[in-house]
């Protein structure tokens, strides 16, 4: 996969994140500091838009790969 193509479905992922868990309230997770809320909120819409861009890009790789799989037996 091309790097810039990797880079910019990673990006996509974590802003399609952040933007799904924008209703959640962590400031109920952490009611004394609002601060640390924030910062929670934005790690974890990076850890899961990572995740998620990650199998994207795996899951594309696997499906350009597979024509060259199924001619090759021919």
């Amino acid at each position: 996969m091309p790097p810039l193509l990797t880079l910019t479905t990673t990006i996509a992922a974590i802003y399609f994140v952040f933007y799904l868990i924008r209703p959640i309230d962590f400031g109920k997770l952490l009611p004394k500091n609002p601060l640390q809320a924030a910062v929670l909120k934005v790690v974890v819409a990076t850890s899961l838009g990572f995740l998620l861009a990650s199998a994207l890009v795996s899951l594309l790789s696997s499906a350009l790969q597979l024509p060259g799989t199924l001619l090759k037996d021919f």
